[in-house]
C-alpha cells in the first residue's frame, strides 16, 4: 500500500475509542504506531494464580472449515487477547478464518481476511498463505508467491475492521511469521525452497520488519537478513559447524541449503532462534541489529541400547510396538517448530524433531535400509538388520555418502522426540521414546498412524513415528508446560518443564476416533476417495498449537491440517 493510500485508508477509521487492556499472554505496553489506529480492545481477565495438581486437557469444541480434506485449510492458529479472537491460515483458499470464541471458548467462524487485498497492495501474485500472526490487535500474515522461488511477502491487519494496514516483502518462500509481543517487530522464516526439479535454489533468509514508526513504506523497516557470510570462502565461513548438513547437488551455496523452518523469539524480541531443518542446526538471530549471531548444530540421538531409547522401526514386522535399540543407529533432531520460554531469567527452547528429507525431480538424499545394505561393510554391526523387515530393512535413512564403514553411525529422520535447547543451542533435555512408548500404551492398535487414513496402524514406523510437529510453551503462574503435538498420529501430549533438566509427563488426549472413516468416501486402503472430510473423524494432522489465557481460565488453540478443524481445549488442574 502507498503512504497516500495509507493515509486516506486511517481517515476512515474512528479513533475515539479508548484502549484497554488486553488480556491473555500479549505484552501489554503499546507503542505510538499502534495506538494511534485507535483499537479497541477487550476488556478480558487473564488467570495469574499458579495451579496445582496435574494439568488435564478437556475439548471445549470445534470449528470445522468448508474445503476438501487435506488441503491445509488450519494449519497454523494464532489468539489476539485485544481482539479475543482465534485466526487461522486457510491456505487452500488464501484467507485467513476468523473465529470468535463463546463465554465457554467454544469457537465459530465470524469473519474472513481476503489475502488478494494484500496481492493487490504489493502488485504480486500470490500462492499459499503459510503463517498467521496476531497481537496487541495486529494480524500478521506470511504468503508464498505464486512461483514460490520468487520473493513472496507479509501483509499485516488491523485485527477488528480486519483492514490492510502493509505489505512488506519477505523472502523466497516465508513459511513462519511472528509478531513481538510488544508489536513492534515482525519476522518471518523464509525456507527458500529450490523448485521441484533443483534447477533454481534460492537463498534462505529472515525477514525483519521494524513497525515500530509506523506500518507505511515510507515508516517501516525492512531487513532481509541472509546467510551468505557462511558461504565457502566468505567472511564467516570458518564459523558455519562441519555437522550442519550441507547437501544440495553440487554447486550449492550455504546460503542456498539452509532452509528456515520456523522461530521463536526471546520475551524481550532481542533473540530470534530460527529451526533449519533440513540442516539439523539453529541460527541465532540479532533482532535489533537484523544479524546473524552463529549458526549452531544440533548433533545426533543415539538409538542404542546404552542411550535406553527403543523405536518401532518398519511397518513390515509384526505389528506396532515392535520395539528396540540398535547400535551404531541415530537421529538427526531436525525440528520442525520451536517455542522459548524463561526460567530465573534464562531462556530455553523447546523443539518438536520431525525430521525431514530432501526429494527435489532426481534428487533424493533419503533411502530405505535394503537399499543402503550394498554400501555397508559386512563388519558394520547392522549390515544383517539392513536386510531384514522385522528390523531396519523398511526405516529411511539420511543417504549422503557412497560408502559406510563398519565404525560408522547410521542416521535416520527425526529424533521422535522433543528437546530442550539453552539459549546457545546446547541440549539440556531430550525425552528419548517417552511419546512413542505413552501413546503406544494408550491406544497399541493404532501406534504408528498415518493422518489421512483410519486404518494405517504401523504404517508410519519406518519414516518418523508419531511425528512430533507442533509444539508450545505456557507459563501459568511459576510453572511452565510444554504442548507437544503429533503431526500422524494426532493428538496432544503435555509435560511439565519449569525443571527444564527433568520434565514430567501430564497428560496426554486425542480427539481423533478411528473407528470413523477420515472422509464420507473411502476407499479399502481407508484413505479418502472423495474429499469430503467426515466430522465424525476427530482432529488430523495438529500443525500448531497456542496457548492463551481469558476470563479468567487457560486454553490452547490447535489447528489440525487435514481435517480443517481448529479444536479449543480447556486446561484443568487436579491431583
Amino acid at each position: 500500500m502507498s503512504p497516500a493510500l495509507f493515509r486516506q485508508s486511517l481517515l476512515t477509521i474512528a479513533i475515539t475509542s479508548t484502549l484497554a487492556a488486553c488480556g491473555g499472554d500479549d505484552n501489554n505496553d503499546k507503542t505510538s504506531a499502534i495506538e494511534a489506529l485507535g483499537i479497541s480492545c477487550q476488556a478480558s481477565t487473564a488467570a495469574t494464580s499458579t495451579p496445582t495438581g496435574t494439568l488435564s486437557m478437556e475439548l471445549v469444541g470445534t470449528y470445522a472449515s468448508d474445503s476438501e480434506f487435506a488441503s491445509g485449510a488450519a494449519e497454523i492458529v494464532s489468539y489476539d487477547s485485544c481482539s479475543g479472537k482465534l485466526y487461522v491460515v486457510n491456505a487452500q483458499q488464501a484467507t485467513v478464518d476468523v473465529l470468535s470464541l463463546s463465554s465457554s471458548g467454544v469457537p465459530s467462524h465470524t469473519g474472513t481476511i481476503n489475502l488478494n487485498t494484500a496481492s493487490e497492495a504489493a502488485g504480486i501474485e500470490i500462492g499459499a498463505a503459510n503463517s498467521v500472526s496476531a497481537k496487541q490487535g495486529l494480524v500478521a500474515v506470511a504468503i508464498e508467491a505464486a512461483n514460490k522461488q520468487d520473493a513472496g511477502l507479509i501483509a499485516l491487519y488491523r485485527s477488528d475492521t480486519l483492514e490492510l494496514l502493509g505489505t512488506y516483502s519477505a523472502g523466497s518462500l516465508p513459511d513462519m511469521v511472528t509478531l513481538s509481543a510488544d508489536g513492534q517487530y515482525i519476522l518471518s522464516a523464509n525456507e527458500g525452497e529450490p523448485s521441484s526439479d533443483y534447477s533454481v535454489d534460492p537463498q534462505g533468509s529472515v525477514t525483519i520488519v521494524d513497525i515500530s514508526a509506523g506500518f507505511a513504506a515510507d515508516k517501516a523497516v525492512v531487513h532481509q537478513v541472509g546467510f551468505t557470510d557462511f558461504n565457502t570462502g566468505a567472511s564467516r565461513a570458518s564459523e558455519l559447524p562441519a555437522a550442519v548438513r550441507i547437501t544440495g547437488p553440487a554447486g550449492t551455496t550455504v546460503a542456498q541449503d539452509l532452509e528456515p523452518e520456523y522461530m521463536t523469539l526471546s520475551k524481550d524480541g532481542k533473540t530470534a532462534w530460527v529451526s533449519l531443518q533440513e540442516n539439523n542446526a539453529i541460527a541465532i538471530i540479532d533482532v535489533k541489529n537484523a544479524s546473524v549471531s552463529a549458526i549452531k548444530a544440533l548433533g545426533e540421538k543415539s538409538w542404542n541400547s546404552a542411550s535406553g531409547n527403543q523405536l518401532d522401526a518398519s511397518n513390515k514386522d509384526a505389528g506396532p510396538g515392535e520395539f528396540a535399540s540398535y547400535e551404531q543407529l541415530a537421529g538427526l533432531y531436525m525440528p520442525d517448530t520451536l517455542a522459548s520460554f524463561e526460567v530465573n531469567g534464562a531462556t530455553y527452547i523447546l523443539s518438536a524433531n520431525e525430521g525431514d528429507g530432501r526429494e527435489y525431480g532426481d534428487y533424493l538424499d533419503e533411502a530405505r535400509g535394503g537399499d543402503l545394505y550394498d554400501k555397508v561393510d559386512a563388519a558394520h554391526p547392522l549390515k544383517a538388520a539392513l536386510n531384514d523387515n522385522n528390523q531396519l530393512k523398511r526405516l529411511k535413512f539420511v543417504d549422503d555418502r557412497d560408502s559406510i564403514a563398519a565404525t560408522d553411525t547410521l542416521y535416520a529422520f527425526g529424533a521422535r522426540s522433543f528437546s530442550i535447547w539453552n539459549s546457545s543451542a546446547e541440549l539440556v533435555f531430550d525425552s528419548g521414546d517417552d511419546i512413542a512408548q505413552r501413546v503406544y500404551a494408550a491406544d497399541p492398535d493404532h501406534f504408528n498412524s498415518d493422518h489421512e487414513s483410519n486404518d494405517s496402524a504401523d504404517s508410519r514406523s519406518d519414516d518418523k513415528g508419531t511425528e512430533p510437529e507442533a509444539i508450545e510453551a505456557a507459563t501459568i503462574g511459576n510453572r511452565t508446560f510444554a504442548f507437544v503435538g503429533l503431526e500422524r498420529q494426532s493428538g496432544v501430549l503435555v509435560y511439565e518443564v519449569t525443571d527444564p533438566t527433568a520434565p514430567v509427563f501430564q497428560s496426554m488426549l486425542n480427539n481423533r476416533d478411528f473407528s470413523q472413516p477420515v472422509c464420507t468416501e473411502v476407499n479399502e486402503d481407508g484413505e479418502c476417495s472423495n474429499g469430503t472430510y467426515n466430522s465424525a473423524a476427530g482432529d488430523l494432522g495438529p500443525e500448531s498449537i497456542d496457548y492463551f489465557s481469558t476470563n479468567g481460565e487457560h486454553f490452547i488453540a490447535v489447528g489440525n491440517e487435514v481435517s480443517g478443524t481448529t479444536s479449543v481445549y480447556r486446561l484443568g488442574f487436579g491431583n
